[in-house]
């Protein structure tokens, strides 16, 4: 059973959470979203990195113990996991707090981790002083939720268009005058060791530019997973995907049902089925880069639009090819809008380079869409589904060896 490492899966699947947060941005103001499509220019799109480089600074100068700094680096990287409404109101609305703190305790309870990391994550916006949600206080907070708490608002606070010399000051004393308040106390005074040195803060500007600076300080201790587990982190980033819209609430899961129907009428073996099932299960996971003013358009996209609707395949590559051992995974996943004409997206491969999973990837997953019901329209029968997709056979962008695979799998 192949194996990979837990804490490369977590840093590179917290990254479409904090996609997930720039698209919800993006909804408060389109034009200025389609005018800069550049990932630097995504407020927030470092969020959960820059938030888990503050907490792993300071947290190794209270404990160096590599399973305390594994649990602080997994919980600080997914402590937004139950976000679904903008990243302020995330932070300042109680009711909102609330919702996004017991969503992200319910989802992190179904990942392989420990589950101590759900309680953390749970209490991460409990205020020192007593004054949070949940009105814990002191060291009644959990040691990491304090951590996160300072590491949290320390990069809301940061401006990451501006240079870090001109705000240093401005964000120190923001959090030295909610020292006791907000912030334990203890925790503030490790942090004003750690910021007194200068490659803090120039991490902290160019953590956006290079992967280094976040991977030298996460704890070098491998966390075997296996495919299952794998699996099963795969369902809970499918349920946050599939959740996003309500147009497209079960299309992951319906799709990876599809999908390994197709494996066993194949006969792969055990490992080849479980990656294609998390392939499916991950296919839309770049669509959390897309605001919801896009995907719940009922209606005709403009072509500006599409193109945005478009790039959620990218994304998906760019978040699955940062996993070693994903190779596969993240090529069966991002192929699914790709054509056997080449006039697919977003690669424009064309069939010399669409292996037969890719094809059934994308055979399946345009099945899904034509079948499945949505609130503006009945799916259509299997056999409806399968005379469209038999067209897109005979006009050259479909494979026919995949159809017909597919179809005997399905009907």
């Amino acid at each position: 059973m192949e194996r990979l490492d837990l804490h490369q899966i977590v840093a590179s699947l917290a990254f479409s959470v904090d996609l997930a947060e720039t698209s919800i941005v993006a909804d408060t103001d389109f034009e200025d979203y389609t005018a800069n499509l550049n990932l630097s220019k995504h407020k927030f799109l470092n969020h959960a990195r820059r938030a888990t480089y503050v907490a792993l600074r300071v947290a190794k100068m209270i404990n160096d113990d590599e399973n305390f700094l594994s649990k602080v680096f997994i919980a600080t990287a997914l402590h937004d996991i139950g976000i679904k409404r903008d990243i302020d109101s995330a932070h300042s609305d109680f009711d909102i707090i609330l919702e996004h703190s017991k969503l992200g305790e319910a989802l992190i309870l179904r990942l392989p981790v420990d589950k101590e990391l759900a309680s953390i994550i749970k209490y991460h916006h409990e205020n020192f002083n007593g004054t949070g949600v949940y009105k814990l206080k002191g060291e009644d907070i959990p040691l990491i939720s304090r951590i996160i708490r300072l590491a949290d608002i320390f990069e809301i606070l940061y401006d990451e268009t501006k240079s870090n010399f001109i705000q240093r000051n401005r964000i120190n004393e923001w959090i030295n005058e909610h020292k006791n308040s907000l912030f334990d106390p203890n925790i503030v005074d490790v942090y004003n060791k750690v910021q007194f040195i200068d490659a803090f803060w120039l991490d902290i500007e160019n953590i956006a530019y290079t992967n280094q600076i976040l991977d030298k300080i996460i704890p070098e201790t491998k966390i075997p997973a296996t495919l299952e587990d794998i699996k099963r982190i795969a369902e809970v980033f499918a349920y946050i995907i599939d959740h996003k819209s309500h147009f497209t609430y079960t299309h992951s899961t319906n799709l990876t049902k599809y999908v390994k129907k197709v494996c066993n009428y194949i006969g792969f073996d055990k490992n080849k089925t479980l990656k294609m099932e998390i392939a499916a299960l991950l296919h839309d996971i770049g669509k959390l880069s897309i605001p919801n003013s896009i995907l719940d358009k009922n209606g005709k996209l403009t072509a500006e639009e599409m193109q945005i609707m478009r790039s959620h395949t990218y994304y998906t590559r760019l978040i699955l090819s940062k996993i070693d051992g994903f190779e596969e995974i993240a090529e069966w996943a991002a192929n699914h809008h790709e054509k056997l004409n080449g006039k697919g997206y977003p690669l424009g491969l064309d069939a010399d380079k669409l292996s037969l999973e890719s094809r059934i990837m994308a055979i399946c997953d345009i099945y899904e869409a034509l079948t499945a019901d949505r609130p503006y329209r009945a799916g259509m029968s299997a056999d409806d589904a399968f005379k469209i997709i038999q067209t897109m056979v005979k006009s050259g962008e479909l494979c026919h060896k995949a159809f017909n695979i597919v179809k005997q799998a399905l009907l």
